[in-house]
Formats: structure tokens, sequence, C-alpha cells
């Protein structure tokens, strides 16, 4: 049983990683990427929401800016 389990496992990993022909790579390539981005967009935009919130508490805090 176990070296069933380990052949069906090495058999799932090898499909996952490699593909019939370059298109279905290129697909597959195309869905990480659009997938990845949008965490990491989504990140910014809280990140940038806190720093305009934070920097808009400091600048209420200091009043005008002499110059």
């Amino acid at each position: 049983m176990t070296a069933t389990l380990l052949i069906r496992l090495r058999d799932w990993l090898l499909d996952s990683v490699t593909f019939d022909s370059e298109t279905d790579a290129a697909g597959a390539m195309a869905d990480a990427t659009r997938w990845g981005w949008l965490p990491a967009l989504s990140g910014v935009s809280i990140g940038a929401g806190h720093a305009r919130s934070e920097h808009a508490g400091t600048t209420a805090e200091t009043g005008p800016v002499s110059g």
C-alpha cells in the first residue's frame, strides 16, 4: 500500500508541474500571474489607506508648514 501511495503521489506531482504542450504551459503561467497579483494589489491598497490616514492625522496635528 505504501508503494502505491508513493507512486500515486509522484504521478500527481508530475502531472501538476508538467504540461502536454506549450499552450497548456502558457495558460498555466497566465493563470498564476493573474491570480498572484490580486493579493499583492490588495496589500498595496490597504497599505495606501493606512498611510493616507496616518498622514492626514499627522498633518492635522502639526498645522501649516512655514516656508
